[in-house]
């Protein structure tokens, strides 16, 4: 996978379809871990962990959480989009965050959803994760 690529995990399919989760008012988060952590689409990491998980200055452990969610439909596309805010780390602290962990707070379990990789050290600056233009995610 290339720089900012993301992976939507499969357990998250399913919970979508189980009405487990919902993408406008439940709680989500964003974490940040080391190259440690092992990431698969089908794996057994489906709960958020703290295990390999960043520690820097100006990084509450467990993540930032997103703002801004919102499911839209395009017809002309023939898709429906799910966005958020980008997320952003005001002055995170010297790291090198490899994996970028979206889960959702609202679930007693804390699914896992979509996973990205990285590969720009944090230096003391702001540090933002994008989301792509389609949004976090895109079903057609």
């Amino acid at each position: 996978m290339a720089e900012g690529d993301a992976s939507v995990h499969n357990n998250f399919k399913e919970q979508l379809m189980k009405k487990v989760i919902d993408c406008v008012n439940d709680t989500f988060k964003i974490a940040l871990y080391t190259a440690t952590y092992t990431w698969s689409a089908d794996g057994a990491d489906t709960a958020y962990s703290a295990t390999n998980e960043i520690s820097a200055a100006n990084y509450t452990a467990a993540g930032k959480a997103l703002t801004g969610c919102a499911v839209t439909q395009d017809d002309t596309n023939n898709w429906g989009k799910w966005d958020a805010d980008d997320c952003e780390w005001t002055s995170l602290g010297a790291c090198s965050p490899r994996h970028a962990v979206l889960y959702d707070d609202t679930t007693a379990t804390k699914w896992v959803l979509v996973h990205w990789e990285l590969a720009t050290d944090a230096n003391g600056g702001n540090y933002k994760l994008q989301f792509n233009a389609n949004g976090i995610m895109t079903i057609t």
